[in-house]
């Protein structure tokens, strides 16, 4: 069972608006309680003398009457403190249910202590069978409620005026939330009181969210997001759409080429594509600075791109599939993040810092391949924190653009990494590694998000270091090495066949093509006509 936590909370009470079907909501769940409690009286009258209402009312008219408004009122802030005003939406009829028993039997509780402490002309036979026989009806109202409402749906002929009139701007759908950027990004959603629905298989488990799990303003769908019945229904009145999904990480693309290309390309089309036909007013999607490539001068959004591996090139291609969707009542904007370090719900040490202090700490080495390489770094609570600005700024200085998420002051070399790693875990070795060497070399200048979003990252990188080496030291996490980890680990001991593979339509592989990407400009605009 739920804690009481997770059944009453006064997010739901703030988040309560004055619509039209409020007032006949409260109407009629106070009033099944006083129909059962006038119902239960006449009943014990005609059983029992003098202990029916008229003969109650006779002794203590006075003390009835007190009792009427403030039980009334404790009724509706119970049932709005349980989420049965804000969340019909997000509810199911059973958790509709289940909340009403339970929430039934605290008042029940409530109210007997009150008669046995302060006296009063309830017995508590009575009350029990008031709490039972309203139970019921407000039950039975929820039903004949779901009942009109599904009948309403599919008499329904006006689909896209219904989307208009459910989207709303303060629902949010983010695909992949419990991943690693996501379980950062989710957290902060529901700060700003956001209704957040989280799409994703939950293939790593269910901690990423454990410190979410409960929120009245969160719902989560544990699906692939590739199926088109469960997008369709994930982004029912959903007014942003953030796209995290999909297989991150060089190493990890790389095992399976077609599987890569069906979820991170040939399923974002389809997201984007249903997002725009349900109404969806902003699509946020999560891309990558690893779109630069290669590059010896300081690149930006209007750079060429160069990708070097096929991780980077399905990001390329999931900017021009969905830039060309944008339009004036469809905002698409793409997200280009630094490499990634630092903790969040779903931790992993596949990523270069992550790694390069776990091995620190456990090893005692700090093995570099490629001390030169340039790389743009960010943590990942900058990177949720430049989701929420996006998603939070006017519609037209985002529809179409494409932004780079990081700082330029956090753009080092792999050897610099190493040596910041060494001053603060200053009993390891560094160990320079050039017989591999990846092909990645760019640095990046951030003037577009600072200037046009107000964006700038709070952590340091030496900040973020000290967070990992802190966290690998407490050993809360077990080691480094676990396939939990690490995408592509987690890919090799599951296999990438228990992901099944959908059916890739053929247009993926000229935008896949790697002569065609490489002299393609920024995914800006320009192709978003």
């Amino acid at each position: 069972m739920p804690s009481g936590q997770r059944l009453f909370s006064f997010t739901n009470v703030n988040a309560l608006r004055p619509i039209t079907g409020l007032i006949p909501r409260a109407a009629i769940d106070v009033g099944s309680i006083w129909a059962a409690f006038l119902v239960a009286g006449v009943v014990a009258g005609l059983f029992a003398d003098g202990g029916g209402i008229t003969a109650m009312a006779d002794r203590a008219p006075l003390s009835c009457v007190l009792w009427a408004a403030p039980f009334s009122l404790l009724v509706f802030i119970a049932y709005a403190t349980a989420g049965l005003y804000t969340c019909t939406n997000r509810y199911t009829l059973w958790t509709k249910i289940d909340r009403l028993v339970r929430v039934n039997l605290v008042l029940l509780a409530i109210v007997s202590a009150m008669v046995a402490l302060l006296g009063g002309p309830l017995s508590t036979g009575l009350l029990v069978t008031t709490f039972a026989g309203s139970t019921g009806l407000v039950c039975l109202a929820r039903l004949l409620s779901q009942v009109v409402r599904l009948d309403y749906r599919g008499e329904s002929t006006g689909e896209r005026h219904e989307q208009a009139d459910e989207n709303d701007e303060n629902k949010v759908l983010v695909i992949g939330g419990a991943g690693y950027v996501g379980s950062a990004l989710v957290e902060k959603l529901l700060n700003l009181n956001k209704l957040v629905t989280v799409l994703d298989a939950m293939h790593f488990g269910e901690e990423a969210l454990a410190r979410v799990a409960g929120h009245p303003n969160l719902t989560l769908i544990r699906e692939d997001f590739r199926h088109i019945e469960v997008l369709t229904r994930a982004m029912n009145g959903s007014g942003a759409v953030i796209h995290l999904g999909g297989l991150v990480g060089d190493p990890a693309c790389a095992l399976d080429p077609n599987l890569t290309i069906d979820i991170n390309v040939t399923s974002t089309k389809l997201v984007g594509e249903i997002a725009k036909a349900r109404g969806v007013r902003r699509f946020i999607f999560a891309s990558s600075c690893s779109v630069y490539g290669a590059c010896n001068e300081i690149v930006d959004e209007t750079s060429q791109l160069n990708p070097q591996s096929l991780y980077a090139r399905s990001k390329v291609a999931s900017e021009i599939v969905l830039g060309a969707l944008n339009r004036p009542d469809f905002a698409v904007t793409c997200l280009r993040f630094a490499t990634i370090y630092g903790l969040s719900g779903r931790t992993r040490f596949d990523l270069v810092v992550n790694l390069l202090c776990a091995k620190a700490v456990r090893e005692g080495a700090i093995t570099v391949f490629g001390a030169d390489q340039w790389r743009p770094f960010v943590h990942v609570d900058d990177v949720a924190r430049a989701i929420v600005t996006t998603l939070q700024a006017p519609v037209d200085v985002v529809a179409g653009e494409a932004f780079s998420v990081g700082s330029d002051d956090q753009n080092y070399t792999l050897g610099e990494v190493a040596q910041l790693i060494n001053r603060q875990v200053s009993d390891a070795t560094i160990v320079i590694d050039d017989t591999c060497v990846d092909r990645r070399n760019y640095r990046v200048c951030f003037e577009k998000i600072r200037a046009l979003l107000g964006f700038e990252p709070a952590w340091t990188l030496e900040r973020g270091i000290a967070q990992v080496v802190a966290m690998v030291r407490t050993n809360e996490v077990g080691h480094y090495s676990l396939p939990t980890y690490s995408n592509v680990l987690y890919l090799k001991a599951r296999g990438t066949q228990s992901f099944g593979v959908f059916k890739i339509t053929g247009w993926e592989d000229e935008l896949m093509n790697t002569a065609q990407i490489a002299s393609s400009k920024t995914v800006d605009k320009s192709v978003a006509a």
